[in-house]
């Protein structure tokens, strides 16, 4: 882990966003370990947030290699003006954008095409590589169509990543993972800032899990995780 990484997590367990004990999921499952990033609502948590986010763009992609912050409305709106502002702090001035739910009735976007109307920004041209932004990845469903809309509004537009907070690294009940069902899917690849086993890792290291906390992650993922989750899990 970078350092970034480790001050990031650290964050989330200080910020109570990251929560460690039993937590019922949508699936029914009893989860030890638990993030809710509706924790992550202050001004000074978003700032950690955008922070994180671009520590791990320049980190995973560099300056050169994207062009465009996208936050998928809602929640990913905030996420990509605070990752836009914290890359102005390292002197790399990028672009954000995000879609409307609802179409815009006038205006020169409203009035170029349907895409456009839904635009909330300045349009962005040919070729654009859009990152998109969020908090987490569960379905995909409102990323999947951020890229659709992206591509109706943009045909040559390229997607060097999804950028996301966390990576839980489980299966879900069908079997499937999000992250990879999501990546064969649209052909975006997710980046998380921290996933789940360098996460419980780092919590480890520095006491911040007692023996009980850390056997009871280990036995939910060797039997939820993903296979590398599972292998760490095992080891």
């Amino acid at each position: 882990m970078h350092d970034y990484q480790r001050a990031f997590v650290d964050f989330l367990l200080q910020a109570a966003a990251l929560k460690v004990g039993e937590f019922k999921l949508k699936s029914g499952r009893l989860s030890p370990l638990f993030l809710n990033t509706g924790d992550l609502d202050t001004g000074t948590r978003l700032n950690q947030v955008g922070r994180a986010y671009a520590a791990t763009l320049l980190d995973r992609l560099g300056a050169g290699g994207f062009d465009v912050v996208f936050g998928p409305a809602y929640k990913g709106i905030p996420l990509a003006v605070a990752t836009v502002l914290a890359l102005a702090d390292k002197g790399v001035d990028k672009a954000f954008l995000a879609d409307r739910k609802e179409m815009k009735a006038h205006g020169a976007e409203a009035a170029s095409s349907p895409a456009a109307g839904r635009l909330l920004g300045r349009p962005p041209t040919p070729g654009t590589r859009f990152v998109l932004v969020d908090d987490v990845l569960t379905t995909g469903a409102t990323k999947d169509e951020a890229v659709t809309f992206l591509r109706q509004l943009d045909p040559g537009a390229t997607f060097p990543a999804l950028l996301i907070v966390l990576d839980r690294q489980e299966r879900a009940p069908d079997g499937s993972d999000a992250v990879s069902a999501f990546t064969q899917r649209t052909g975006v690849p997710v980046l998380p800032v921290v996933r789940l086993t360098e996460t419980v890792d780092h919590l480890a290291a520095r006491g911040a899990l007692t023996a009980g906390d850390l056997k009871r992650i280990k036995a939910y993922w060797s039997e939820h995780g993903t296979p590398p989750a599972q292998a760490w899990a095992r080891a």
